[in-house]
């Protein structure tokens, strides 16, 4: 029980600090290539942060023969895998305003999901002190979903913590009345 709320608390602090480390500056309607810097170890997800929240673009694997397929797709004709110099890439085409986001890539590997920097994509109109607010707002965002699911997180683990207790509380009275019972005979 106390294993399961520490699961729980160590999954849900890491959103904390997903944020874009590197800027990249894009042009509105061009085709932007993002590359992965996380081992390769089998499956790689491509998110994009949006209002706050990881939404899944692509799932991508690799083949036997050292091909990448793609698994899963959320729009083929925007988003396309790639492998190049041994690392593993997201090709976005016609940037448009709703794609100036953090964009990070994760492989999942033994159950743990590992998450490289992130690069968030501005455009040449934006100034340049824009696209650091916005990873501001980003990081408040995740702030507050994460809060939000830290609170539930304490919550459950106080039940936990609760039942726990009970039930040892339960087996200690057992055990002292099985002794005053043996005793009494």
């Amino acid at each position: 029980m106390v294993l399961s709320c520490l699961i729980t608390v160590l999954l849900i602090l890491p959103l904390n600090h997903l944020e874009a480390v590197q800027l990249k500056e894009v042009n509105l309607g061009e085709t932007v290539v993002l590359k992965c810097n996380i081992s390769f170890y089998n499956d790689i997800h491509w998110l994009k942060m949006s209002e706050g929240r990881p939404m899944a673009l692509m799932v991508t694997s690799l083949k036997h023969n050292g091909e990448l397929s793609v698994v899963w797709n959320y729009n083929e004709s925007r988003f396309e895998g790639f492998m190049e110099d041994q690392m593993t890439g997201l090709r976005i085409s016609q940037i448009s305003t709703s794609d100036l986001s953090t964009y990070h890539c994760a492989t999942l590997y033994k159950k743990h999901l590992d998450f490289d920097n992130g690069v968030q994509l501005y455009t040449n109109q934006q100034s340049k002190e824009k696209p650091f607010d916005h990873v501001k707002d980003l990081s408040g965002g995740l702030n507050g979903l994460s809060l939000h699911y830290q609170v539930f997180a304490a919550v459950l683990c106080v039940g936990l913590l609760g039942m726990l207790l009970a039930v040892s509380v339960v087996h200690m009275k057992t055990r002292t009345n099985k002794k005053i019972h043996n005793i009494e005979k």
